[in-house]
């Protein structure tokens, strides 16, 4: 075996692996043009419609779980969903506790379930028919609460400005 072929040998596994990759980012491209460019993440609302307001009341019951209330103004609820979604205050909310995201809320009263003893943030981001979230003047329309559990004694909620971490 010469030294030329010794050398193919070795060097074969990566020469092929090279050719795929560099087969596939010249074929990926092509497969996905059909499809269009990624839809955005975000609707802007025009500046002709009212901005939509929000805001969050917690509740604790009896039995120690805790309801979100989610108040708005020019914005309603639906459950209906659709592909791409026209330009208006209409849709769902995607509720967050503690950065995890929990089931969307196609109405305005949400069960967080029992919370653990601690500070939990809330926060609730509205979104269009369509999943992309609604943009403002003022940016996302969205609100956030901090539920304190106590271990023992009187659990307590309060508003979060939205520029407070």
């Amino acid at each position: 075996m010469t030294r030329w072929q010794a050398a193919l040998v070795r060097q074969g596994p990566f020469l092929a692996l090279a050719g795929l990759l560099a087969a596939l980012s010249v074929a990926v491209p092509v497969v996905n043009a059909a499809a269009g460019p990624p839809r955005a993440l975000f609707l802007r609302l025009p500046a002709t419609l009212p901005e939509p307001e929000l805001a969050l009341v917690a509740s604790e019951s009896p039995d120690g779980s805790w309801q979100l209330r989610i108040d708005t103004r020019g914005f309603r609820f639906t459950a209906l969903c659709v592909a791409d979604a026209a330009a208006v205050p209409v849709g769902h909310a995607h509720v967050s506790v503690d950065g995890r995201k929990i089931p969307s809320a196609f109405v305005p009263v949400v069960d967080l379930g029992v919370l653990p003893p601690g500070n939990h943030r809330v926060q609730v981001v509205l979104r269009a028919q369509d999943h992309r979230a609604l943009v403002g003047s003022r940016g996302l329309v969205q609100a956030r609460v901090v539920i304190s559990v106590a271990l023992a004694g009187p659990s307590h909620w309060r508003a979060v400005p939205l520029g407070e971490s």
